[in-house]
């Protein structure tokens, strides 16, 4: 559980999530708490790391049983007098709070995406989430509002994802957080995992710290995959990792030393793909 009931500051985000879990619940829908929200949630609130660039925004994800659901949902949202609609159909403002909701689940196609009625514009790519909601993190929040968030791992992975889905229409935004996940990894309450299931790292000739928190991530990750899903992670990571091919995604994410985000990228990378039969 990771609770921040005593962090007035996040009262407003509370406020969206418990309204968002009023309009679903009669629909048997529940949010989870994905996107930047959740990186905070985790880097900045739960294990007091300073990062550059926080968010007022949230984002929501909603295992939905078809679009008409969806669709109603929205209404209930709008029909409440706390949401307004932004214009796309998936954006929403609560009060000065922008809302994203992020549908999966049944309404995906075979290769895991998901299309917008009625005209099937835009078309996302919806894959990390259903493996996100499977590990979901309990939370508290402000006011007594219960809730779930995506677990680090889970979130590197839709980061991912949401990187090769539209780094080229809005690039460095995924990428950064990517940056973010990787470089904290070890001090977002994984530095014990360090010096007890994974010494004998350390014990390496050529060890440094922040490629075995980007390798441990390798593996967490890797333990929310199936064989299938693990073999589509596995090449997007070797192809960004590739230092025989420079890539974009080590450039975005830290375009002032992109040898050294590769670097984190192939620790990732053995992370991910070792002892996988």
């Amino acid at each position: 559980m990771l609770d921040f009931s005593r962090l007035p500051e996040l009262g407003l985000h509370a406020a969206v999530v418990a309204d968002v879990q009023a309009a679903g619940a009669p629909l048997g829908i529940h949010p989870l708490i994905v996107g930047a929200f959740a990186r905070d949630l985790h880097l900045v609130h739960a294990h007091g790391l300073a990062i550059q660039r926080q968010t007022e925004d949230i984002d929501l994800a909603l295992a939905v049983p078809d679009w008409q659901a969806f669709d109603e949902l929205k209404a209930r949202l709008v029909a409440s007098g706390k949401f307004g609609a932004s214009g796309t159909a998936h954006r929403f403002r609560h009060g000065s709070v922008p809302v994203d909701l992020v549908p999966f689940g049944p309404v995906e196609s075979a290769d895991r995406r998901i299309a917008w009625p009625p005209d099937g514009d835009p078309i996302l790519d919806v894959f990390g989430f259903r493996e996100a909601q499977r590990t979901a993190v309990p939370a508290a929040l402000a006011g007594g509002v219960q809730t779930s968030v995506v677990s680090l791992p889970a979130l590197a992975l839709l980061k991912l994802v949401c990187w090769n889905d539209r780094h080229l229409t809005t690039p460095g935004k995924d990428a950064s957080d990517q940056q973010l996940i990787v470089a904290n990894y070890l001090p977002a309450g994984n530095q014990d995992r360090l010096w007890s299931e994974f010494v004998h790292w350390t014990q390496a000739d050529d060890f440094e710290y922040e490629p075995a928190g980007a390798r441990m991530l390798g593996r967490d990750i890797a333990a929310l995959l199936d064989d299938r899903g693990h073999a589509r992670i596995a090449a997007l990571l070797a192809t960004q990792a590739d230092a025989t091919h420079p890539a974009p995604l080590p450039f975005q994410m830290n375009n002032a030393a992109p040898e050294r985000a590769r670097a984190m990228l192939a620790a990732m990378l053995e992370g991910l793909t070792e002892n996988r039969a």
